[in-house]
């Protein structure tokens, strides 16, 4: 029967992503219902680094494959190999960071497994059947993000697959933990159908919002008056890494994946400064444990207030402005 937590671990130039890590945390609230055993899946050409990474943040058991050669983007190969993986494995459930790679690779896994897979999940709780056994309620936002829903995978069909979404759980403290390494070296590596020609590097990347001690966050406002290049400007000058809320991701000022919110990512910087958001809690939901919120509107009832340490109700123009001649 199948049982355990598994995570999948995610990896780039052989260093574990800090969204893979994150999923421990996610996998230690579950185990303490259900008592399994948290694993982790460890697919790349260099295991080592990976391993010992997993090994300091309380992995108990590690599933690892040494391949022979780069399989990132190769997502048909990849993929094989996890599904051929997992079907060892065998766990109840597997989390998966809900990046560009995970959401590739494992809606190929889930279709090879013939199972489910629940996207970009916000919080996982566990529900108790009649039975005794344990089930994962997997919530997340659904319909924009008009609506929050709660989703069950289908009795009988296992693992409950899903993939959470980064910063939501925070990464575990480093301990001395000692985890069993298992290496499956008995699955082969398929021949892809994909040739990577050449890989570029982003020129501002999601990780500068997620790892950022500051995090400036245009809403609504920002847009008005070409307000937003005084805002890059104050960004600038304090060192600070530039979100936003959907209406900036809609008319393109921003990329996608630098909105903030039930729809896009959870941050949780030291400093938060929020310039002309309204507050609704869509966008409030992915701002996590801020040490300092400070926040600037118009409207002396906008809701942003209510949440923010210290709010200032002026013109977000005229208070940059009078900052950057300091």
């Amino acid at each position: 029967m199948a049982n355990g937590i598994c995570i999948f671990a995610e990896n780039y130039n052989g260093k574990l992503e800090p969204a893979s890590a994150e999923l421990v945390s996610a996998a230690r609230r579950i185990q303490e219902t259900t008592k399994e055993e948290i694993s982790a899946l460890v697919v790349a050409e260099n295991c080592d680094g990976i391993i010992e990474e997993l090994k300091g943040i309380g992995v108990e058991k590690i599933y690892a494959m040494k391949t022979d050669r780069d399989l990132l983007l190769q997502d048909d190969a990849a993929s094989q190999m996890i599904a051929d993986m997992l079907k060892k494995i065998d766990p109840s459930s597997v989390l998966i960071p809900a990046t560009p790679t995970g959401r590739s690779l494992f809606s190929r896994v889930a279709m090879k497994l013939n199972c489910g897979l629940t996207a970009d999940c916000t919080e996982l709780l566990v529900g108790a059947k009649e039975d005794g056994t344990y089930y994962i309620k997997q919530n997340k936002p659904s319909y924009g993000e008009n609506v929050f829903v709660t989703i069950i995978t289908r009795e009988g069909y296992y693992p409950q697959m899903m993939t959470v979404r980064p910063g939501v759980y925070m990464v575990p403290e480093q301990t001395e933990g000692q985890a069993e390494v298992i290496y499956m070296d008995d699955i082969q590596t398929p021949v892809s159908q994909v040739e990577v020609v050449e890989i570029l590097p982003q020129e501002e990347s999601t990780d500068s919002i997620l790892s950022s001690e500051i995090v400036v966050v245009g809403g609504r406002g920002a847009l008005e008056d070409d307000n937003f290049t005084l805002v890059k400007e104050f960004a600038d000058k304090i060192g600070a890494a530039i979100g936003g809320t959907r209406p900036m991701v809609d008319t393109g000022t921003i990329p996608f994946d630098h909105q903030i919110g039930q729809t896009g990512l959870t941050i949780r910087p030291k400093i938060c400064i929020s310039l002309g958001v309204s507050g609704a809690i869509q966008h409030t939901e992915g701002i996590k444990d801020t040490k300092l919120f400070v926040a600037v509107n118009t409207d002396e009832n906008a809701a942003i207030f209510k949440v923010a340490d210290y709010g200032i109700q002026a013109d977000l123009r005229e208070v940059l402005e009078n900052y950057m001649k300091l």
